[in-house]
């Protein structure tokens, strides 16, 4: 494996720089400052933090979905990364990750970017701009998913919904950890956790996790490290310093899955590789700096500033199928070689505090930002119509035969200067009433120039994005909560006059009940959404090389959300969705009809997760449990031609042996009864297919 070493070793040098001060001590933890504080609850029930929502704790008074998936829901599934959850929350669907090489999800029917993947919040901070590699979960506590816009918060973004990581923090307590996992198809991974305290105000968390994977798909592999040094800094109980930073390489061979044939699946294997063994490796460089500083001011008012630094290159050859063609199953293969590079920098202060008036209680929080985000896109393909020079036969391949030279297709170098001033003001008129008003204005500056054609423009412009939503507590257990509010989303890419797009906009219309009971051992939810997002990207009439904002999409939906823990010993996640999401205004030019379905966006999607301490005694304790995933057929093309993805039923199964409070043992047992399933498609000839029957044992031992 070939690291940056600079970068890696700049991501510990000022972890290093503190042990210098001194050993750890041991300290009493600090109680003033709760964000500190990781919770050891074993239930499903959680509330939400003020982190993203910027508006209170109390989910009935917050007039917004949200979804939490605790540390309870990730230990009990066994998961590594964010896509292996996203099937627990409703209108969330996995989308194709391109080998576990970046996280990419559908939200309320809209697909995150096909090409890069999907963007998330940290902390409640727009941290990661640019490309991302899929997030480990070593050092994440929990995941927020934020349905309906944010775009009054944290500016551009998709209208369907937001995830929020809130990462682990490092504690002045120790707390080690060591992770040993292995299964199906030679997957094996380690990862530590470490977290003390260095001095009576300084403490450190270190995650680190590698894993060397096979796949059920011939010649599939990849192998992954993953490093997260943090420190805190704690002068006194009013102010905190912290420093984190994640770095991640990942080396991984570059799949786009199986060809349909006549638009029927299963014609091969889905064990079988169509591109190149020995060329199709791809190397992602991803790193991470943070600075946070949050001090406590008096009357409860809070300020935290954040400044952030992203950098990621991603580079590798590919071959991948172009065209069948002919019965026999010959199959033309276009050759590629990416040089995708982001660079993101980041400032952004949030104040956040209350003040009573004689007619309301508010809860304010105000906003500045500024962020630089360049992105280079290099592309060299070999690409031709009726070739053989790249063939491959799906029936029976044959390996490393022709491998033709690839040239320039496009080489684009996009920057995106943005300035932005968010307001929100959670207006208290009593205990039942509260209105939220927020809106927040960006300027930005986005210039394009495109090397290859020697085309280049820049456009400036100005984005007022508002939400309004009304809060009704009906009493303790109830509450009720209407909302609209606009989102956009940058366009990348000129147009026939050598000038960037206008950006995408859409409004989203939405209407919600939460309701408890049993003692808040029952929590629910439920939605009913409509979205119409504008300015889609689609060809343009008079010439085809080009494309004009003109197209719309819309989705509407109802979505549903049961947490529960009847006793003790069960725990319960039911999430269900409908959701029709289509093309409601196009352009013939661009062979996509109006009423199309989206790509990849089911009508239903449902989920059951639950775990049962079947037998405990002191220290010990015996857990069963299972996770059921449902998913109706849906468009597999991104044309829509009548190609569909089959409907799927998951059934997996999981066991938890805790032999002492420090040793445990973890059995997951995926894919019951080897259901073949598709997980996401681009078009007929890139359909990725779902694993099959796979064991995993994980053991986790805890020092103290």
């Amino acid at each position: 494996m070939k690291l940056r070493s600079r970068h890696f070793l700049y991501s510990f040098a000022p972890f290093f720089c503190v042990l210098h001060t001194g050993y750890a001590q041991e300290t009493a933890v600090l109680q003033t400052l709760q964000v500190m504080a990781q919770s050891e609850d074993h239930s499903y029930l959680n509330t939400l933090s003020s982190e993203a929502t910027k508006s209170g704790t109390d989910p009935f008074q917050t007039p917004q979905n949200v979804q939490v998936v605790n540390q309870a829901m990730l230990r009990d599934s066994n998961a590594q990364r964010v896509g292996d959850v996203i099937g627990l929350v409703s209108g969330v669907s996995l989308l194709n990750p391109l080998g576990g090489l970046w996280d990419n999800y559908s939200f309320r029917g809209f697909n995150t970017d096909q090409t890069i993947g999907a963007a998330a919040l940290r902390n409640g901070v727009n941290a990661y701009l640019g490309l991302n590699a899929a997030h480990d979960l070593i050092n994440i506590e929990r995941i927020e998913f934020l349905k309906g816009p944010e775009a009054a918060l944290y500016g551009a973004g998709d209208p369907g919904g937001t995830v929020n990581i809130v990462t682990k923090k490092p504690q002045f307590h120790p707390e080690y950890s060591i992770e040993l996992r292995g299964g199906s198809y030679d997957q094996y991974r380690t990862a530590i956790d470490a977290s003390n305290a260095l001095t009576d105000t300084v403490a450190y968390r270190i995650g680190v996790a590698y894993e060397n994977n096979h796949s059920f798909r011939d010649e599939v592999k990849n192998n992954r490290l993953f490093v997260a040094p943090q420190l805190t800094w704690q002068p006194n109980d009013a102010t905190q310093l912290d420093y984190d930073s994640e770095y991640t390489v990942i080396n991984s061979l570059f799949d786009r899955g199986v060809t349909a044939v006549n638009q029927q699946l299963g014609k091969i294997p889905n064990t079988r590789f169509l591109g190149e063994k020995d060329d199709g490796l791809m190397t992602m460089n991803d790193y991470l700096q943070q600075l946070r500083l949050r001090h406590q001011w008096a009357n409860n008012w809070t300020s935290t500033s954040t400044i952030n630094y992203k950098d990621n290159t991603w580079r590798g050859f590919s071959s991948e199928a172009y065209q069948l063609l002919n019965a026999q199953g010959d199959l033309n293969r276009e050759r590629r070689y990416r040089i995708y590079d982001t660079t993101s920098y980041l400032f952004n202060h949030d104040v956040q505090g209350e003040l009573e008036t004689a007619q309301a209680k508010h809860r304010w929080s105000i906003g500045l930002s500024y962020s630089d985000l360049t992105i280079q896109n290099h592309l060299l393909r070999y690409r031709k119509k009726g070739s053989t020079e790249s063939l491959i036969n799906i029936y029976h391949p044959q390996y490393g035969i022709n491998l033709p030279a690839v040239s320039s297709v496009y080489n684009t170098h996009e920057r995106q200067n943005n300035v932005a001033l968010s307001f929100s003001d959670a207006i208290e008129f009593s205990p039942k009433w509260t209105l939220l008003l927020a809106s927040r204005f960006d300027y930005y500056q986005q210039r394009y120039n495109e090397v290859v054609a020697q085309t280049s423009g820049q456009q400036r412009f100005t984005q007022w994005s508002p939400k309004a939503a009304l809060n009704y507590r009906v009493d303790d257990a109830t509450s009720v909560f209407v909302s609209a509010g606009q989102s956009f989303h940058l366009n990348s890419g000129l147009d026939i006059q050598q000038q960037p797009f206008a950006p995408e906009k859409a409004w989203t219309y939405e209407l919600g009940m939460k309701k408890s009971a049993f003692d808040d051992r029952l929590m629910s939810s439920w939605s009913i959404f409509q979205i119409k997002k504008q300015n889609v990207l689609t060809t343009n009439p008079v010439d085809s090389s080009y494309m004009i904002t003109a197209a719309e999409e819309s989705s509407r939906g109802i979505e549903w959300d049961f947490t529960a823990q009847p006793i003790d010993a069960l725990n319960l996640k039911l999430a269900y969705a409908y959701i029709d999401a289509k093309v409601s205004k196009t352009e013939a030019a661009s062979g996509i009809q109006k009423g199309s379905a989206l790509l990849n966006s089911p009508k239903h999607n449902a989920s059951l997760m639950m775990m049962y301490d079947l037998w405990q005694s002191g220290g010990q304790k015996v857990a069963v449990g299972s996770n059921i995933q449902y998913l109706s057929k849906r468009s597999g093309n991104v044309y829509d031609n009548g190609f569909n993805l089959p409907a799927y039923t998951l059934v997996h199964l999981n066991a938890a042996y805790q032999v002492t409070p420090q040793l445990s043992f973890q059995f997951s047992l995926k894919n019951l009864f080897n259901q073949a399933y598709y997980v996401s498609s681009l078009k007929d000839e890139w359909v990725t297919p779902g694993n099959p029957r796979e064991m995993f044992v994980t053991l986790n031992y805890r020092f103290q």
